[in-house]
């Protein structure tokens, strides 16, 4: 489902502030991808994802279709995920252009950030997120990182599965 939205939501201003560090990453342009400033994006990415989650912004992510969902003439969505030497990344997107220009096997969606980051800190076998993958500039985001700027409980999202 490519969402309809209204121009302008906080939810398009976060996407426009994270893809806005994604491209000032880039080698040699003098922003956040020399060495020195390495941890300086990702603490950026780590802040704008505390603000989606306290304001109830949405994420876009990757997703697959279950055709055999329990509710005839439902499809119920699955986020999609990056394995790495055992350790799976929730994929999400920064922009709705960068969902649609992928070179990731999945559908893209649109989730409220709480419900991705609620499932990502309830599954022990999640260790974090991973935005634009397949892009150079992508962003990984660990569990264990940003569970240190957000304390506190999760509560399981609604369709929580193991």
């Amino acid at each position: 489902m490519k969402g309809a939205r209204t121009t302008g939501t906080a939810s398009e201003k976060l996407w426009m502030e994270m893809d806005r560090l994604v491209s000032d990453s880039q080698p040699g342009r003098g922003g956040f991808g020399d060495q020195d400033s390495f941890g300086k994006r990702e603490m950026l990415f780590m802040n704008l994802l505390k603000g989606a989650y306290d304001n109830d912004l949405e994420l876009i992510v990757a997703c697959t279709y279950d055709t055999q969902a329990s509710t005839p003439g439902r499809l119920m969505a699955k986020q999609g995920f990056l394995e790495v030497d055992g350790m799976r990344f929730l994929v999400c997107f920064t922009s709705e252009k960068r969902a649609r220009e992928a070179k990731y096997n999945t559908d893209w969606n649109i989730m409220k950030a709480r419900d991705v980051m609620n499932n990502m800190f309830n599954k022990k076998a999640i260790w974090g997120l991973v935005f634009n993958p397949n892009d150079k500039r992508m962003v990984i985001v660990l569990k264990d990182l940003l569970s240190l700027i957000m304390p506190g409980e999760k509560p399981k999202p609604e369709m929580f599965r193991e």
